[in-house]
């Protein structure tokens, strides 16, 4: 599974439940467990107002979970589903594994550099970007976490970012030679995430779209570099 992906669970003509008045009661909880015991994320009832009964002609019952953060890529996951009866003792558990990996289509270099995470995010949809389509005038993150390894001097980072953005043809849509110019940060907010922000405006563009950000590091010569492709619509 690509870090950022939703995965969707259906529990197709479920049967078993108590009916009352020509409707039955279900409860779907979900969690994920890390491989070390870690609950990463809990949601104790994914069926909004089941408790006031679902008809029964509605047994294909479902769940979705979005594997982003607190989520962590290179790392395995169980998955836990729980459906129950609120009116009977009816109980199923569904479990499995769930291996995540990074954005393949995010190619990272990185000098001196670490990082966790890296990957586009939709305010908007208010989610990661994974299928690399994007739409005119949409907002797009250009998202880092974790980043460590700049030289540290008085409690402050001095950081330098570049983005080019280019067309299929090298038309450069977007050419930002350096986003921070002179501020000093502290890297406790670095690590926490850096973002680039992207619009592209309607216009003669020629898919895909290469977008890339350089992180350097202005006191050494450490350097993340991160491209992608867009497909813009």
């Amino acid at each position: 599974m690509i870090y950022g992906k939703t995965l969707v669970t259906t529990f197709k003509s479920v049967d078993g439940f108590t009916e009352e008045n020509g409707k039955y009661y279900p409860n779907l909880a979900v969690s994920l467990v890390s491989k070390a015991g870690d609950t990463v994320l809990k949601q104790a009832n994914l069926l909004p107002n089941s408790n006031k009964g679902l008809n029964l002609d509605m047994k294909d019952l479902r769940g979705q979970v979005s594997f982003a953060n607190p989520i962590f890529s290179d790392k395995t996951y169980t998955l836990v589903y729980t459906l129950t009866d609120l009116k009977g003792e009816g109980v199923l558990t569904s479990t499995m594994d769930v291996e995540l990996v990074k954005d393949p289509d995010i190619k990272i270099d990185a000098e001196k550099l670490e990082y966790k995470e890296s990957y586009l995010f939709s305010p908007e949809r208010k989610s990661v970007i994974t299928n690399r389509k994007v739409g005119f005038n949409d907002k797009m993150l250009f998202i880092f976490e974790g980043l460590k390894g700049f030289t540290n001097k008085n409690g402050a980072v001095e950081l330098g970012m570049t983005m080019v953005v280019k067309d299929d043809y090298g038309r450069v849509i977007l050419d930002q030679p350096d986003l921070f110019l002179n501020q000093k940060v502290n890297p406790a907010l670095v690590e926490q995430s850096i973002q680039a922000s992207l619009i592209l405006t309607k216009g003669a563009i020629s898919n895909p779209v290469k977008w890339q950000v350089k992180i350097w590091d202005k006191n050494s010569d450490a350097t993340i570099t991160a491209k992608t492709f867009l497909e813009v619509e």
